[in-house]
């Protein structure tokens, strides 16, 4: 009777996904979307999220509903970073081809810039302040940082991380003891820190299993923390001032792909997403998991236990919003504070 249940399970499993994939459900062998972030258009804060489709929707998170798609984008597009120019925010793109481009959304997703050098993917984007200016970083399969300045294109500086760190999957600026560091997640389950103004590493912070794909960093005004994560599961806080690891937190039943600090409240939370179920909340300097989100069953049916990207949007009236996208045909909004009642 045991193996009797057990294989129909699985073959009521391969039909619910089956018939998904066949009627537009959101059941994917690949997730739908792989990238959020943050953007400014026509002094609206919306969302920006993309993937293997080839194209990049604009969402309203307040509205709940999309106001616009970019089908110009070309390649699958890995990450997405808003980097301002002058004061004009733009959207950097980067993905399959290895070209970082700059988009103009105030103008239709107008196509201004686009940066060449990096050999096979770019997975990730940041931006990062150096000597007063912003520059843009990049990312990917040939395990070099490189930082441009996205005013001119001009190459600034690259950092060449070494075969043996594997691909760059995750980078981030932080900023800690006075100083701006950039982190980057590699493929080895190493973390790198560097000083944007050198050529060499600051840090090696060493602990994950498998490749570390997402980094945060986390900051309530008087502690800053990186949060690192990947294919192990586990969440790991670093005080690069000690430098040591502070804590570590175990999300779910698989990895973690996305991390993002959160308000909620008069609090600041660490949201982290992957393969479920739910999407985990915590307080990162207490290590208390306040919460969870699309731990309902509607969630759960959905597909959100497979969160591939988020990220957090302020509106300019009512609470933060944060944004995670994946599985799902499209981006699910939740407000933190109410959904963890804190």
């Amino acid at each position: 009777m045991l193996i009797v249940g057990v294989m129909a399970g699985i073959v009521l499993l391969i039909g619910v996904w089956v018939v998904r994939r066949r009627t537009g459900g959101r059941f994917r062998y690949r997730p739908m979307f792989e990238a959020a972030c943050e953007v400014t258009v026509g002094g609206r804060r919306l969302v920006a999220y993309s993937g293997h489709r080839k194209v990049i929707r604009l969402g309203d998170p307040a509205a709940r509903e999309d106001v616009a798609v970019l089908v110009s984008s070309r390649t699958w597009v890995r990450a997405l970073c808003e980097v301002r120019v002058d004061g004009t925010p733009l959207l950097a793109t980067g993905g399959r081809d290895g070209v970082v481009r700059l988009w103009n959304l105030e103008d239709r997703g107008e196509l201004v810039a686009s940066f060449t050098g990096h050999r096979g993917w770019v997975f990730a984007l940041c931006t990062v302040r150096v000597s007063g200016r912003e520059l843009l970083a990049s990312g990917g399969r040939d395990h070099t940082v490189r930082l441009w300045d996205p005013r001119d294109g001009r190459l600034v500086r690259a950092f060449d991380t070494g075969r043996d760190k594997g691909w760059i999957f995750a980078l981030c600026q932080v900023r800690t003891g006075g100083r701006t560091l950039i982190a980057a997640g590699h493929g080895n389950g190493t973390v790198l820190v560097w000083n944007p103004e050198s050529t060499q590493a600051d840090l090696e912070l060493t602990g994950h299993k498998g490749f570390v794909w997402t980094l945060c960093e986390v900051s309530d005004g008087d502690r800053t923390l990186l949060a690192t994560a990947g294919r192990d599961g586990v969440v790991r806080l670093w005080d690069l001032e000690a430098p040591q690891e502070a804590r570590a937190l175990t999300a779910g039943a698989g990895p973690v792909y996305a991390l993002c600090q959160a308000d909620a409240g008069d609090r600041t939370v660490l949201v982290a997403g992957g393969d479920g179920p739910g999407t985990a909340v915590w307080d990162p300097f207490t290590g208390e998991r306040v919460g969870d989100l699309g731990m309902d069953l509607a969630g759960l049916i959905s597909g959100h236990g497979w969160v591939r990207a988020v990220c957090q949007v302020r509106p300019p009236e009512g609470p933060p919003l944060i944004v995670t996208v994946g599985y799902d045909d499209g981006a699910r909004v939740w407000d933190v504070a109410k959904e963890t009642g804190t």
